[in-house]
């Protein structure tokens, strides 16, 4: 089975790193961006299966990268995954009404962040989730 292809677009460099540590490359393909204009290209260009979108990011912000991929775009397929530092309730509003996955607020569990991400996913992919559960056993 092909490992999940996750786009991570976030601009620190800390978080970066974070997700790079700790989101398992036995599980998952990883690609970052560090803007939304590059989120939006590496998105088109790679079909990720989930895309982990920091809503404050430079150039273009994740709401506008969110409302390009949902309105624009017409993809309601892609799971998309917020993580922000903001629980606001305007925020988590705007992004419900794009019919996010998942909204995680900062700073994330190390030990349960592939296993949040895996059943956010599931949750609009159940068929080929239960592809990968073998690969799911193994966190």
């Amino acid at each position: 089975m092909d490992k999940l292809k996750i786009l991570i677009a976030e601009d620190n460099s800390f978080s970066r790193k974070f997700y790079d540590t700790y989101i398992s490359g036995d599980v998952f393909s990883k690609q970052f961006a560090v803007n939304g204009f590059e989120a939006l290209e590496i998105y088109g260009n790679w079909k990720p299966d989930i895309l982990l979108l920091d809503l404050m990011m430079p150039v273009m912000s994740g709401q506008q990268v969110l409302q390009e991929i949902r309105e624009t775009r017409r993809d309601i397929a892609t799971t998309i995954i917020i993580s922000s530092l903001s629980s606001h309730r305007d925020d988590v509003a705007f992004c419900a009404r794009f019919g996010v996955q998942g909204y995680l607020v900062k700073p994330l569990d190390p030990r349960e962040i592939s296993r949040t991400l895996l059943d956010l996913y599931a949750k609009a992919n159940p068929k080929k989730a239960a592809e990968i559960e073998a690969l799911v056993q193994r966190l």
